[in-house]
């Protein structure tokens, strides 16, 4: 893992590919799944030693439904096609997750009847000016309805925020 982002060193996760272990990814995808048809969203983790790895999922609440019933102006959208995480919450998880050892690497969410690509809403939210927002990756999945109506997981990507750009490009993650 020799890349890095410039304005996060010593992070290296946020620009490389990532390992995801078995046990995190079937807890995302149980947990877009029981979200279904709204967002999921949440935080993954792994040790500090290993930058490539990542191991544990927590489970954050979507808060968009909450935001959008409150100022349905300035929040149009609902969890079914939006995610919005708490940001208080957020940054305290991510300077308590880097003093422990185990830094959050990733935020993941999900979407429901989409692709696994990463939206404008999405760069919108977390790159201004060509900064990012937190110094983690980001990984999507996608639930589609199969031919029978059951929802299924049909694709999960990880996108690495560009230097310098509001954009973000689509990496590795080996494992999944």
């Amino acid at each position: 893992m020799s890349e890095e982002h410039p304005q996060f060193p010593g992070r290296p996760w946020i620009a490389s590919d990532l390992r995801l272990a078995p046990e995190a990814l079937e807890a995302i995808e149980a947990h877009a799944l029981a979200a279904y048809p709204s967002e999921c969203c949440g935080f993954l983790f792994g040790p500090a030693d290993d930058p490539a790895a990542v191991d544990e999922a927590r489970r954050e609440p979507n808060e968009a439904d909450k935001y959008h019933q409150m100022d349905p102006e300035t929040f149009p959208r609902t969890s079914a096609t939006y995610f919005k995480i708490n940001e208080l919450r957020a940054t305290r998880t991510l300077d308590q997750a880097a003093a422990e050892g185990r830094p959050l690497k990733v935020i993941y969410h999900s979407h429901c009847e989409a692709g696994a690509y990463f939206s404008e809403e999405d760069t919108a939210t977390f790159s201004h000016g060509g900064q990012l927002m937190w110094p983690c990756a980001f990984v999507v999945v996608s639930v589609q309805k199969d031919a029978a109506g059951t929802p299924r997981v049909v694709e999960r990507r990880l996108w690495l925020h560009v230097p310098g750009e509001d954009r973000f490009r689509e990496g590795r993650l080996l494992g999944a």
